[in-house]
């Protein structure tokens, strides 16, 4: 084992794959519900924070690209697509020269549907981008203006046709279900849409009213509320029968895709594989260990510019337990399941005997299932008590 600039043990010349997701926290505007690092800048601090990724980037190949080949990059944010298509391409650009790129990289950019046009699609193509993830997240138009949606849904599906204009079939759509005000019948609608317009890849994540939104004042106020329980499950059902029901895999809790078109880069963050994240908040796991760029943009700059140091603010080592937590969870969320003969090979101890009566209770009560294989999979009723279910079985492992 070697120990880096960062403290952290990675695997020497192992030539493992990495995921990398770099973070563009700027938008046109903040949404109402939006908790994730993001904000309204003009053009001298987007070239300023531009500059800062090329440092970081540069820094963290010094420590990283002799140890590792990267299979996907996923461009989120904020929103990319805000930013002048040339900041993109020349991002990328930069990995290809300081991290070995694999030719079979996924590579992801998170779009809205108003801030993209047919230049800015072909430079992003020209410049690898082979998936591209719109956020919809309705087509009810009083709701997109309630939830601070600038983008009409026909703004929507202009940005659809011109992607697959240049070829580009890996399309990712999200929706959010649980909003305030919400019905059954317009998630309904939202599905019905995306399965005429053929999306292969829909992301459906229901709704958390998060500190520091100006949802959540509005909620504390009294002025909106959200659904009751009941109802969000009914959203959440009736999404998951109709897009598994028109061949749809959920292989993931939040994720539905048709038949090729799962998301790599996801899969890595369930299946606990290595990420590396760039830019301000981004967070990354490496080797066991979890750790996050600053969230403060003055320090975010400060450290690349003037330290020139890596703006690594928090470094977590797991706990065995916390380690067995985490590969409960995590593999929960997905169709696949607990690999129970993975579990055992990693923690060298059997689940199933330490947690016997747990696993019997919760396949008796209908919320998980034990395959032939050994895999202990989430039924639907499971996934919608998840975090219970995993409550019960991580307990004091």
């Amino acid at each position: 084992m070697a120990i880096n600039k960062t403290g952290l043990n990675i695997l020497e010349k192992s030539k493992n794959n990495l995921s990398i997701y770099i973070h563009i926290p700027f938008c046109n505007s903040k949404c109402e519900y939006c908790a994730f690092n993001s904000m309204v800048a003009n053009s001298s601090d987007k070239k300023r924070y531009f500059n800062d990724l090329v440092a970081e980037i540069k820094l963290q190949s010094q420590i990283y690209s002799g140890y590792y080949s990267v299979a996907s990059i996923y461009i989120g944010g904020g929103t990319p697509s805000s930013m002048d298509y040339y900041y993109i391409r020349d991002l990328l650009q930069i990995l290809y020269k300081n991290f070995a790129v694999k030719n079979t990289v996924e590579i992801t950019i998170e779009i809205n549907p108003n801030t993209i046009d047919k230049n800015k699609i072909r430079e992003y193509i020209l410049a690898g981008v082979n998936r591209f993830s719109i956020g919809l997240q309705t087509t009810n138009p009083k709701l997109l203006k309630e939830m601070g949606r600038t983008h009409t849904v026909e703004d929507y599906e202009k940005a659809v046709n011109m992607i697959r204009e240049f070829g580009i079939k890996n399309i990712s759509t999200d929706i959010i279900i649980g909003y305030p005000k919400q019905k059954v019948s317009q998630v309904k609608d939202t599905i019905n849409y995306l399965l005429k317009l053929g999306i292969p890849h829909i992301s459906v994540y229901m709704l958390q009213v998060e500190q520091d939104t100006k949802l959540k004042v509005l909620v504390d106020n009294g002025s909106v509320g959200v659904p009751n329980d009941d109802t969000v499950i009914e959203m959440y059902n009736l999404v998951s029968n109709t897009l598994m029901t028109n061949g749809y895999n959920r292989y993931e809790l939040s994720n539905f895709a048709k038949p090729s078109y799962e998301s790599y880069h996801n899969k890595v963050y369930w299946k606990r594989k290595d990420y590396l994240g760039i830019g301000l908040s981004a967070h990354s796991y490496i080797s066991g260990r979890r750790f996050a760029n600053t969230d403060n943009i003055v320090e975010y700059a400060e450290k690349l510019e003037v330290k020139k140091q890596i703006p690594i603010t928090s470094i977590k080592s797991l706990t065995e337990q916390e380690k067995k937590e985490e590969f409960v969870m995590l593999s929960l969320r997905t169709s696949e399941g607990m690999n129970l003969e993975e579990y055992k090979e990693e923690f060298e101890e059997n689940f199933l005997s330490k947690k016997k009566n747990t696993v019997a209770r919760l396949i008796k009560g209908g919320f998980i299932i034990l395959t032939k294989d050994n895999k202990l999979i989430c039924t639907t009723k499971g996934l919608l008590v998840l975090n219970q279910v995993v409550l019960e079985l991580a307990d004091d492992l």
